[in-house]
């Protein structure tokens, strides 16, 4: 169960989720992450894009969720205590920072629910810099099974560190956990990652890299891009930009053997229209099927 649920995150989120880490985390390369911005982050706001996570695995054929992604704008200022749910740590904005709030939902269901019975829903919440995209507070809600704890991390860039804080919640006796992490400039957390490849220039043949940091834990991602082609979706045929992301195998996010595709539509917007996760476990496919915002996609007409 924590295995499956784990890969639906990943899937959707391309970069995720406790219990697949051997937390050999690399040294990255202060020289490798780059701020050249395709589209604007800001231009994203009010969307929002719904995926359907299924598994495959002979004789498996399931659906196991769905996973909604939301781009909620600039956050107010002064922040409201109650912006993010759950958020039992404080967090202190320094005088003329603003911020952009991301924010994804993870539910399971069909497949997941009726073969374990039990249930399960994460949430992730970001505040990044408006100016330069690094992120500045990572928040996790997970609630799986008996799994039922936040963590949080609050960015210091100009010390080069973060605060790591993991609350249980099924142990309501113990106080928060916390631990320094030492960080590079520029680190984004798996949500921002998302979002900063998308708003990169993508050029086939080129491999982005970039500071991540999770679970008290700093990496360093690639991502490969890829050729061009066209993809069958709920839209049409539309042409897109496939990306692999190198997040699995030893020393990496993920030290299972496995491999991951993405497909963004080949456009300034980027956005994600299929991803697929291979491992021995199965193959995990999200597909978009839901948009919302500024820039929707229309499903073609039956």
């Amino acid at each position: 169960m924590k295995h499956l649920c784990s890969i639906l995150l990943l899937c959707i989120s391309a970069f995720t989720s406790a219990g697949l880490s051997n937390h050999l985390a690399l040294q990255p390369d202060h020289n490798t992450h780059r701020r050249e911005f395709k589209v604007q982050p800001l231009s994203l706001a009010g969307e929002k894009l719904t995926f359907e996570v299924k598994l495959a695995r002979f004789p498996i054929y399931a659906s196991l969720g769905e996973v909604t992604f939301e781009c909620l704008g600039k956050a107010p200022d002064p922040l409201p205590d109650n912006l993010i749910a759950d958020l039992n740590s404080e967090f202190k904005p320094k005088e003329g920072e603003r911020f952009i709030h991301l924010r994804v939902v993870a539910t399971a269901r069909g497949f997941l629910i009726k073969l374990f019975g039990v249930s399960a829903q994460d949430r992730f919440e970001t505040l990044v810099d408006e100016h330069d995209f690094s992120a500045r507070l990572s928040f996790k809600r997970l609630q799986e099974g008996k799994k039922n704890l936040s963590q949080t991390t609050i960015f210091d860039h100009e010390n080069s560190s973060a605060g790591y804080i993991v609350k249980d919640y099924s142990k309501p006796q113990e106080p928060p956990k916390e631990a320094p992490v030492k960080i590079v400039p520029g680190t984004l957390d798996l949500l921002s990652g998302i979002y900063f490849a998308r708003t990169q220039k993508l050029k086939t043949g080129e491999t982005l890299r970039y500071p991540v940091t999770d679970e008290g834990q700093q990496y360093e991602f690639e991502i490969l891009v890829g050729k061009t082609e066209k993809l069958d979706t709920p839209f049409g045929k539309l042409k897109t930009i496939r990306l692999e992301p190198k997040l699995f195998g030893p020393g990496r996010l993920i030290s299972r053997q496995g491999e991951m595709t993405m497909w963004l539509t080949d456009d300034d917007r980027h956005i994600p229209l299929r991803i697929v996760a291979k491992t021995s476990a199965g193959t995990v496919t999200a597909n978009l099927v839901k948009t919302d915002g500024p820039h929707s996609l229309h499903a073609k007409k039956k």
